[in-house]
């Protein structure tokens, strides 16, 4: 049998090299996008736009999945997808750390960290539902 500890020593490393990874990962998209964004000429336009039609997105604001993935398949590459996919990188980050350290906790048997894990988890994803960001 496992010992505990070692369980979680292991559970432990596997959640900091998912948020070591998933943090790098997503500032260099996001770097990567602002330099881009920059390299091609932008900074240029108003950046707080004091007045808007409603229910419109200023330009440069991807409010679905699927708009930053059309940005992405755009030639040239719209900097501003690939920053977005590092704000989503970022985000996505701590779910994917819990994931993660789940069932490392049900091997261990340690059902109350498992439980906990489980809940955060769940409330994670009925944040996304309720979010509209599943669809």
């Amino acid at each position: 049998m496992t010992e505990p500890r070692q369980v979680h020593t292991a559970a432990e490393y596997l959640v900091a090299r998912v948020l070591l990874v998933g943090g790098l990962v997503g500032l260099v998209l996001i770097g990567l996008g602002l330099g881009m964004h920059a390299a091609n000429g932008g900074f240029h336009h108003q950046v707080l736009a004091l007045q808007r039609v409603p229910g419109s997105a200023p330009p440069g604001v991807f409010t679905s999945m699927r708009q930053i993935v059309l940005g992405l398949r755009r030639r040239p590459i719209d900097p501003l997808a690939v920053g977005a996919v590092g704000l989503v990188v970022l985000m996505l980050t701590p779910g994917v750390a819990v994931t993660v350290a789940l069932p490392c906790f049900l091997a261990a048997r340690d059902y109350r960290h498992a439980t906990i894990a489980a809940a955060v988890l769940s409330m994670l994803l009925v944040s996304l539902l309720l979010a509209g960001a599943v669809h």
